[in-house]
């Protein structure tokens, strides 16, 4: 070997050895190291697990409570003598909740993450009961044919959380825990016949604070896309409230605490999100297609419920219709198509609040002589409501589709009345009964879960689109808790029915670019039953027909993705990185 070709080799050897040393120091300092697992998931479709993200959620939600009679005497003792001796009562309620998350995550070398979320749901959950009969005293004596209701709601929760994980590769276990804020409304009331003979009405609502600790198990079906299961326990301490109108204080406390189970889907946004092509340029098509975005639903409807005799079959005793109520909500929603198969899944998520509407109570004779109709005002409430349906397309042809579907649809909604004002017969708000517009005599709480099976098809025409559905609910439930403020002695009375309804909506929307369109749209369902009771004290129960009604138009705003991330659309997706 010559002279100059033995340097070229030592100089080419040098060179070597200098790129693999600059190799190992880069790759032991974490900007390179994150170059490098930044490289292996864009090249291996691994997902970006640090960063922002967002997402939807629905699951159970159970709450449990326990519930203490309490009496203090004018001593200022606990259990003074004369205090009756109410048995201790436990209740639990479980029902469907929903809602959003906001998060980020940061991650340490390969496999830990660490980071926070914020997130809310809708929890209609309520705990009410009653116990009736005699009850002893404190040193001697009773009450006899006496009530003693308690017992609290838990109408929203939010979470502010911290969360420590292990990832491996697509699948993230982690736990998390922190603090959890409610909005919870304790009441209670008592009507003791004997030595007091008086009633007694204890009510305090307060936004509670507490922990929350749980843990959940996440996969990612692409770089920016994953589905989650978590469960969570949260409680918010315990409360009393008391009667202060009286020589002896009655009251309840009441401990609240419970089990959330849910699974949500959501998008991280890693680098960013899709650069949006421009208006005019072919939309891509490939094996999945995702459509998500937010509304705002401006609502008119309500509850209504006609009370039954629980004696005189087929005798109406009186009716409450809560009119017009109008509703604001926001919504999101989304829809998930697999085009091979035509199969889809699709839901919304809504929650608001109720403005105005009117309250008639009617009673009619016998039960009542003369017949009798009020006027209260409705100035406060809410409505939280979701559909989730899976479905099949299918057909799909020129712009045109048509599937069916099976789901269910979840309704929830409180309306509040106050004042009292007479506007037909009777005197029972009259003269000297009038009650002031600042007085909430009635309030209506109820929650619908509903099967449902219909149709959706849609139409393209150019950049707009009309999509139509319609639904049957064969199988509809309600539970609900009427309240009576100004009468402790029924108050508050259990509500149970079944029965059917109705769904069907129409939308107009118009794309701006393939991935962004806006629309408007109409909704309206009803929902009732064929049998219900209601259940006084000391009764059986009465028949009583429930009703529900919601109409409305909404706004919106959605993007599209092809594919998800998850391969085989024909234009792959482009980021829009930061810098």
């Amino acid at each position: 070997m010559s002279l100059n070709n033995l340097c070229k080799s030592d100089f080419t050897m040098k060179r070597l050895i200098f790129a693999v040393f600059i190799e190992i120091i880069l790759s032991r300092s974490p900007y390179a190291a994150d170059l490098i697992n930044k490289n292996l998931a864009e090249s291996e479709g691994l997902p970006a697990w640090a960063g922002l993200y967002s997402g939807l959620f629905a699951g159970y939600g159970g709450l449990d409570s326990v519930t203490r009679f309490d009496c203090i005497g004018p001593n200022g003792r606990r259990g003074a003598v004369g205090c009756p001796i109410i048995e201790t009562r436990k209740g639990t309620d479980g029902a469907f909740i929903a809602g959003g998350e906001i998060g980020y995550n940061g991650l340490f070398g390969a496999h830990l993450l660490i980071g926070g979320a914020a997130d809310y749901q809708f929890t209609r959950l309520w705990d009410y009961g009653s116990r009736e009969g005699t009850f002893p005293a404190v040193s001697g004596g009773a009450y006899p044919f006496s009530t003693a209701h308690a017992g609290q709601r838990l109408d929203n929760l939010a979470t502010l959380r911290g969360k420590v994980g292990l990832v491996a590769g697509r699948t993230l276990v982690y736990a998390t825990g922190g603090l959890a804020i409610g909005n919870v409304r304790v009441d209670t009331t008592q009507r003791l016949r004997g030595r007091f003979n008086d009633d007694y009405d204890a009510r305090e609502g307060e936004l509670r604070t507490g922990y929350v600790v749980g843990a959940g198990l996440e996969y990612a079906f692409s770089q920016h896309l994953s589905a989650k299961i978590e469960g969570l326990y949260y409680d918010l301490g315990s409360r009393a409230v008391f009667d202060d109108t009286t020589r002896y204080r009655m009251g309840t406390h009441a401990t609240t605490d419970g089990f959330l189970t849910r699974v949500g889907l959501n998008y991280r946004l890693g680098d960013g999100l899709p650069v949006l092509p421009p208006a005019g340029a072919p939309a891509g098509s490939g094996i999945w297609d995702f459509e998500g975005g937010l509304r705002y639903f401006y609502s008119s409807g309500g509850p209504r419920y006609t009370l039954g005799s629980a004696r005189t079959p087929g005798q109406v005793n009186s009716r409450l219709t809560y009119q017009n109520t109008e509703a604001h909500a926001g919504e999101g929603f989304a829809r998930v198509d697999h085009n091979p198969t035509g199969l889809f899944a699709k839901g919304f998520l809504g929650s608001g609040g109720v403005t105005s509407g009117r309250l008639y109570d009617e009673d009619f004779p016998p039960a009542i002589r003369p017949y009798t109709k009020t006027l209260s005002r409705i100035k406060d409430g809410d409505i939280s409501y979701g559909v989730v349906d899976v479905g099949y397309t299918a057909l799909r042809r020129d712009g045109f589709s048509l599937g069916g579907f099976v789901g269910y649809q979840y309704d929830a909604e409180l309306a509040n009345g106050y004042g009292c004002t007479q506007v037909a017969g009777g005197t029972i708000c009259a003269r000297r009964n009038v009650v002031p517009s600042d007085i909430n005599v009635l309030s209506e709480n109820l929650r619908w879960n509903a099967l449902r099976i219909g149709l959706v098809g849609a139409a393209r025409f150019d950049r707009f689109k009309v999509s139509l559905e319609g639904a049957y609910l064969p199988v509809v439930a309600v539970t609900g808790v009427d309240r009576h403020w100004l009468r402790p002695d029924i108050n508050p009375l259990p509500q149970r029915g079944t029965g059917d309804g109705y769904f069907a909506e129409g939308i107009l929307s118009y794309d701006l670019t393939p991935s962004v369109s806006v629309g408007i749209g109409g909704r309206y369902w009803r929902m009732q039953t064929g049998s219900g009771r209601i259940r006084f004290p000391f009764s059986p129960g009465s028949p009583t027909k429930f009703e529900t009604d919601r109409y409305g138009a909404f706004a919106q705003i959605s993007y599209k993705l092809s594919d998800l991330g998850l391969g085989g659309a024909d234009v792959p997706p482009v980021l829009a990185r930061k810098y």
